[in-house]
């Protein structure tokens, strides 16, 4: 509103604020200056004026209020990332499930992992969803095979169970390119033991679920040898969440007992296994070996009775551990204390049996049938627990933000052993302490986890001496270096291939000049030749002419020569008759 001092003439009044005939009233009774708004038309004194200055001041302070309090309530409500909009949700509870193999499917969704029922012959087994299935993830007790899961309404068919995953995410949304409503999974190779059934819609599956990647074949930045399904979580207490977690390192871990041939039986541990894997960030499927898990605290002796017992000669010992070393290739590997720790045999030979593996996984001659299958390998460290010589001191009591601050230590206390249900209490006073009072690596003072030695390098001494990885390029920084290196070819033979192309350019170019100049010359020589031409054609026109003329000169002579030769003969014949007629008279 443009509002200007108004003191003379008379005004018409429109406003609601001042409905008087003359300006001249509201000037006499207030006697104050006039104010004319001369945008709407409306006169009015500096009273009034304030009046509406304080009512427009109130009408736009109370809009920027409510945007104010608006724009403050939006910033109080929680931001979602994509990741977390993208996440699926559990849709078990509003899918049907019905089929053959069970008199009943309930123990498919009541949330007891330990409970594995076994089918009565083959399985089929029936889910529908219509708001759609994109995942399901199926717990089994032992490795099944192959298996059909079916899209009901397209009849597309993928084929699942071919890694042997015991806890195994079936990716249907990627493996149909839709998301079906009706699927049925079809265990037609015999009897199958299932514990857990979960449904999951579009999105990233929960943290939960345990979408395992296979053994890194051929590409292990570090290879852990753990004895048992425990001592990852123990004596090697912090390597996985750093490793693996933290460092996004190419982690496989390579267990040398079959807990279910064990005194203890169950089939659980090797779920507790990959539980506590998974949770400490672990996601290459293990190996899960294949001897007996006994106790004999002598090293030959328990050589004496796997042999005695189960038949298992040294070489089959021997061989296993070659074969893991040239099936994944590993830069690092890390094994056991030589006494065992606490003097488990079995902790014992698998040092050994390490140790040893060093040349012989080079060599093609041992174990052949290995070498065939993989190749042979040469590792480029090996690192033992509790080492005395080359020693290494690991610092797990570092915040890691994979983990969300926690210290790789604090992630294996508070995550990984408490999955390892079965034998939390015989070991739970040495890594927490009797009274809860370890908190840090460091406080651990028999069979410290942080502390090893370097066995073996073919790289060269630890200087730093707290890091497996010194002196080490992991596969992926490799990888990396290789990419580059392609590309820098690729980035060469293109300049190669410009600076080959500009030559031909520039060589076409100077062929066509010279091909130009010899049409250039070729012309003028032409040119020189038909100027030439030309030249002795006018010559000989003009020699011709000269001919032409000389000939009528010539004749021209001639016939003069004739005429005076004529005249002169008939002068001298009139001469001789006059002089014949003087001679007569």
């Amino acid at each position: 509103m443009q509002i200007v001092p108004y003191r003379a003439g008379k005004v018409r009044f429109i406003s609601a604020l001042a409905r008087r005939d003359s300006a001249a009233w509201l000037y006499k009774n207030y006697q104050s200056t006039l104010f004319f708004d001369t945008r709407a038309g409306i006169c009015y004194n500096d009273i009034i004026r304030r009046r509406m200055e304080i009512y427009m001041r109130a009408m736009i302070q109370k809009p920027l209020s409510v945007m104010l309090c608006l724009c403050l309530a939006l910033s109080l409500v929680p931001v979602v990332s994509a990741e977390d909009a993208a996440a699926a949700s559990d849709i078990t509870a509003n899918t049907q499930i019905t089929g053959t193999g069970y008199s009943s499917f309930h123990f498919l969704t009541d949330g007891d992992t330990k409970q594995y029922i076994t089918s009565d012959g083959s399985a089929a087994i029936t889910l529908e969803n219509p708001d759609g299935i994109a995942g399901i993830y199926l717990l089994f007790d032992l490795p099944y095979g192959t298996y059909t899961v079916t899209d009901n309404h397209t009849g597309n068919t993928m084929i699942a169970g071919e890694k042997g995953f015991l806890h195994e995410f079936l990716d249907l949304d990627a493996a149909f390119k839709t998301v079906p409503t009706s699927v049925t999974l079809d265990f037609a190779n015999g009897n199958v033991q299932l514990s857990e059934l979960s449904v999951y819609s579009e999105g990233n599956p929960p943290d939960t679920v345990q979408v395992w990647n296979a053994p890194l074949e051929g590409s292990a930045d570090l290879v852990l040898f753990s004895t048992h399904g425990d001592d990852d979580q123990l004596y090697f207490a912090g390597l996985l969440p750093y490793y693996a977690g933290e460092l996004g390192c190419r982690v496989q871990v390579v267990y040398m007992t079959d807990h279910r041939t064990g005194p203890d039986g169950a089939n659980v541990r090797p779920h507790e296994m990959l539980n506590g894997l998974w949770s400490v960030g672990v996601t290459a499927y293990p190996v899960f070996g294949e001897f007996a898990d006994f106790r004999i605290d002598d090293l030959q002796g328990t050589y004496d009775h796997y042999l005695k017992i189960y038949g298992v000669t040294r070489d089959e010992l021997q061989s296993f551990v070659v074969a893991q070393i040239r099936r994944f290739k590993p830069l690092v590997a890390v094994g056991h204390d030589l006494n065992g720790e606490y003097g488990h045999g079995t902790h014992r030979i698998y040092a050994e049996l390490l140790t040893k593996a060093l040349d012989l996984a080079n060599d093609p001659k041992a174990f052949p049938d290995s070498a065939v299958q993989y190749g042979t390998w040469q590792i480029s460290k090996l690192y033992l627990h509790l080492y005395e010589e080359n020693p290494i001191t690991l610092d797990y009591d570092q915040p890691l933000e994979h983990f969300g601050g926690m210290t790789a230590f604090e992630v294996t206390q508070k995550l990984g052993f408490p999955c390892h249900e079965t034998q939390f209490a015989d070991f739970r006073s040495w890594l927490y302490g009797k009274s809860n009072e370890i908190t840090q690596a460091t406080q651990i003072k028999k069979y410290n986890p942080c502390k090893f030695g370097l066995y073996y390098s073919n790289v060269g001494e630890d200087v730093a001496k707290n890091d497996f990885l010194e002196n080490i390029t992991t596969y992926a920084e490799q990888e990396r270096l290789e990419q580059e290196r392609l590309e820098q070819e690729r980035l060469e033979q293109e300049q190669l291939e410009q600076e080959r192309l500009e030559q031909e350019r520039l060589e076409q170019e100077r062929l066509e000049q010279e091909r130009l100049e010899q049409e250039r010359l070729e012309q003028e020589r032409l040119e020189q030749e038909r100027l030439e031409q030309e030249r002795l054609e006018q010559e000989k026109q003009a020699l011709a002419a000269r001919n032409r003329q000389l000939k009528i000169v010539l004749a021209v002579l001639s016939a003069a020569a004739v005429v005076l030769f004529a005249i002169l003969i008939f002068v001298f014949i009139k001469n001789g008759r006059r002089g014949r007629r003087k001679n007569i008279s």
